[in-house]
């Protein structure tokens, strides 16, 4: 026995018959190209982006849903009437899920919560418990291969596309005046969308009621309006956050537009023609805009990486300038500081006979403020040196933990003078033997520990050497119980001139320059410093890293 046949001819590769009238295919098929153009290009420069994935599967479902309107057309088998108008009831308000989560997340930047997720779940459970049911399409008239739909698909599947649409809009009118730089690319988003969203249900709810399907043909129109206003913001505002060129986007919008004359005849070809070349013309019209400004910026680009060109070989100049003032500057500083220190020394010592007391507290700081200016003077050099590429280095095998344990003996005095606790810890089971600049080495960890002396006003610093087997590195580690650092004190830490934000109220005779010179030093040798903190107040540890020598 045969089976039962609508009374046209069977399709060809079930979208092809001459019962699809060439309007179906114009209107679907630009929608179509149109919505998987402008998804796939907003994927293929941003495929990381949970708002690029979800436009491709939202472009996707709408696309799957006109495939099958196009294939429910062009068939004459009931069987595949029914399952494709089902799988439609089914896709149908999914496409307005995504596009509500769509532009939920462009204005959010993150999902809904938990609890409304499952609130979006339960909306959609009928339809996937249901579809099966005469709920959801209850017959099917054989003269016309239509499917006679119950309530699910006639009356709740329009419910929850409304809803949805409503959600967008309230979302909108939240969340849009808080977006800033993002507002202008968030209207058109919204307005494409739900011009889209609005015109595809009122087709298909004016084709439901009254029975003629040809209305829901005009709602697919809707798409390549939203196509292009999306197009349109990646352009003019860098909307979804991609590279993509303006010229390149919309131009694959126009491409759309013309190959869907392809589907058309003569009787509908002049109204057809009109509606493209409307399109057209405004595509167009952005189009050539949008290569006159990529134009326009490429050339101011070029002009300022001219000016940028002639900027940076100017401060190359002055910043050699600079660095010879500065080396210039810094030696004939040195020269009487030392004098000055050694003759206070020499004062205090009695070398031109008895110093009266109230005397020696003058000399005393007259000796301490010139070492300071001496170290300064030294820090400075040492920053002269090292950007202009002439520190020298003489590099040497030596003992790393006898090296650290005399520069700790030699501070000791200065800690005991603010009473603080100075101890050396080592639990090395190698030699702990380098090769690095000793005179560089020694000069690194008076810095760290210095750092350390200066920014601990009670407590305890412990300078500990140990190893790392895996590595081949040998650490020393020097850890304060002193002002702590943030995050963003951590981030600058080694930057010339760089200070803690309030390293001004426990010390104030810091350049910012000790850490620099010593990260910069040791890194030239092969190894690295680190600082960690566990915030403000709660001391700080610095690690200077060597490679061993075996």
């Amino acid at each position: 026995m045969e089976p039962l046949l609508c009374p046209w001819e069977s399709a060809h590769f079930l979208f092809i018959s001459s019962n699809v009238p060439l309007l179906i295919n114009y209107s679907h098929f630009i929608a179509i190209f149109s919505a998987l153009a402008v998804s796939t290009l907003v994927f293929l420069n941003n495929p990381k982006s949970i708002i690029s994935r979800l436009f491709v599967f939202f472009a996707s479902l709408f696309s799957v849903w006109a495939l099958l309107d196009v294939a429910l057309w062009a068939t004459n088998d009931p069987s595949i009437v029914m399952y494709a108008w089902s799988m439609q009831v089914l896709i149908e308000p999914l496409t307005y899920a995504v596009a509500f989560y769509l532009f939920y997340i462009f204005t959010y930047q993150k999902f809904p919560s938990f609890g409304f997720n499952i609130f979006i779940v339960l909306l959609l459970l009928p339809l996937i418990l249901f579809l099966p049911t005469t709920l959801n399409l209850e017959a099917l008239t054989l003269s016309s291969c239509e499917s006679i739909e119950g309530p699910l698909a006639k009356y709740y599947t329009y419910v929850l596309n409304v809803a949805f649409i409503l959600l967008i809009l309230g979302t909108a009118f939240i969340q849009i005046r808080h977006l800033g730089p993002r507002k202008n690319a968030a209207i058109l988003f919204v307005i494409g969308l739900v011009t889209f969203l609005f015109s595809f249900t009122s087709g298909n709810v004016i084709s439901s009621f009254t029975d003629e399907w040809t209305y829901s043909q005009y709602g697919l129109f809707g798409m390549p309006i939203f196509a292009f206003l999306i197009a349109y913001s990646i352009v003019q505002f860098k909307a979804f956050q991609t590279q993509i060129a303006g010229a390149e986007i919309l131009v694959v919008v126009l491409w759309a537009l013309v190959c869907s004359l392809l589907f058309v005849d003569s009787e509908l070809f002049t109204i057809i023609l009109i509606i493209t070349l409307a399109f057209t013309s405004v595509v167009g019209y952005f189009l050539i805009r949008s290569v006159k400004l990529e134009f326009t910026q490429r050339l101011q680009l070029e002009k300022l990486t001219k000016d940028l060109e002639k900027a940076n070989s100017r401060l190359k100049v002055l910043d050699k300038m600079k660095s010879e003032f500065v080396s210039i500057a810094s030696h004939q500083l040195r020269s009487p500081l030392t004098s000055i220190r050694g003759y206070a020394s020499m004062l205090l010592e009695g070398s031109y006979g008895p110093v009266p007391e109230k005397a020696k507290e003058a000399l005393e700081r007259i000796s301490e403020s010139s070492k300071y200016m001496v170290n300064s003077v030294e820090d400075y050099l040492n920053v002269s040196r090292i950007e202009s590429g002439n520190m020298k280095y003489e590099m040497s095998d030596f003992n790393l933990k006898d090296t650290a344990s005399t520069v700790v003996d030699e501070l000791r005095q200065t800690a005991m003078q603010k009473g603080l606790l100075l101890t050396f810890r080592s639990d090395l089971s190698s030699q702990g033997i380098v090769n690095a600049d000793i005179g560089k080495t020694r000069q690194a960890l008076h810095n760290l520990i210095n750092n350390s002396l200066k920014y601990t006003e009670r407590g305890s610093i412990v300078v500990s050497v140990g190893e790392n087997k895996a590595t081949k590195k040998i650490m020393v580690t020097i850890s304060d119980t002193g002002i702590g650092m943030s995050e963003e004190t951590l981030d600058s830490l080694f930057a010339k001139f760089s200070r803690a934000k309030d390293a001004n109220k426990t010390n104030i005779s810091g350049t910012g320059l000790g850490l620099y010179v010593a990260k910069q030093m040791i890194e030239h040798m092969g190894g690295t410093i680190t600082a960690a903190s566990d915030g403000p107040g709660k001391g700080s540890s610095f690690t200077l890293e060597l490679p061993l020598q075996q």
